[in-house]
C-alpha cells in the first residue's frame, strides 16, 4: 500500500471511531431513567388548599386524590404518576359554599429534576388541567399547568402557586373571575402507595 493510501485508510478508521464514540456518548446521555419505589396505585390528601385570582380567593377545608397511579419508571421525567381522580371538600369564596370538580382526566405528573437547593426534593409539575368551580352566582373552569416540587423525605406533592398557566375560562362570576385570570394554586399533597402504605421515592441514577 503506498502512503497516500496508508494515510486515507488511517484517516477513514479514525473518523470512523470518533464516530461511534460520538453515537455510543450521546446514546449514554438519553438512557438514565426516572424510577420510583414503591409505585403502583396511590391516594393523596392535601387540608386546606388554596386557588387564588387576582379578585378572589376559593379556600378548601380539604383535597383527596382517590385514584392516582405512579409509574414505576419514566425516560425522561414525563408521565412519572397520574392523577386520575381528585375531589375537594367545603369550599368557600368569600364565606359562599362552591363544587370543585374534575372536568378532564388524567392530570400528569411530570419530574424535572433533583432541586439543587435541596437533595430530597424533585422538582416538576402538573399538566392537564381541567376543573370546574361552581357557586352562587359564579361559575368558571380553569385548565392548564401547575408548578412544585415532590419531597422524598416527607412524601408530599407541593404545589407551590408558582408559575402562570392555570388559566380561567367561561367566568360568569360577577367580576370576581374573568377570563384570562391567571390562577395560583398552593397545596401539599401527602401520597401514599395504595399496597404498601408508604410513600414512594422518586429517583434517578
Amino acid at each position: 500500500m503506498n502512503t497516500l493510501a496508508r494515510r486515507a485508510a488511517f484517516i477513514t478508521t479514525a473518523a470512523a471511531a470518533a464516530l461511534g464514540m460520538a453515537v455510543t456518548t450521546a446514546s449514554a446521555g438519553t438512557t438514565s431513567s426516572w424510577s420510583a419505589t414503591p409505585n403502583g396505585a396511590y391516594t393523596a390528601h392535601a387540608d386546606y388548599p388554596t386557588l387564588d385570582v387576582p379578585f378572589a380567593s376559593l379556600e378548601c377545608d380539604s383535597s383527596d386524590v382517590t385514584d392516582g397511579t405512579v409509574n414505576a419508571t419514566s425516560a425522561d421525567g414525563t408521565n412519572m404518576a397520574t392523577i386520575d381522580d381528585i375531589t375537594f371538600t367545603n369550599c368557600t369564596v368569600g364565606g359562599l359554599g362552591f363544587d370543585v370538580s374534575m372536568t378532564l382526566s388524567p392530570w400528569t405528573i411530570n419530574v424535572t429534576g433533583v432541586d439543587p437547593a435541596n437533595s430530597n426534593r424533585v422538582k416538576g409539575n402538573v399538566t392537564g388541567i381541567a376543573a370546574h368551580i361552581e357557586g352562587f352566582g359564579c361559575s368558571a373552569d380553569f385548565t392548564g399547568k401547575v408548578y412544585g416540587y415532590y419531597d422524598n423525605s416527607a412524601g408530599n406533592l407541593v404545589i407551590d402557586g408558582s408559575g402562570d398557566e392555570l388559566v380561567a375560562s367561561n367566568a360568569d362570576c360577577l367580576g370576581l373571575v374573568n377570563d384570562g385570570d391567571i390562577a395560583s394554586f398552593n397545596a401539599s399533597y401527602h401520597v401514599d402507595v395504595t399496597s404498601t402504605g408508604t410513600s414512594p421515592v422518586i429517583s434517578t441514577p
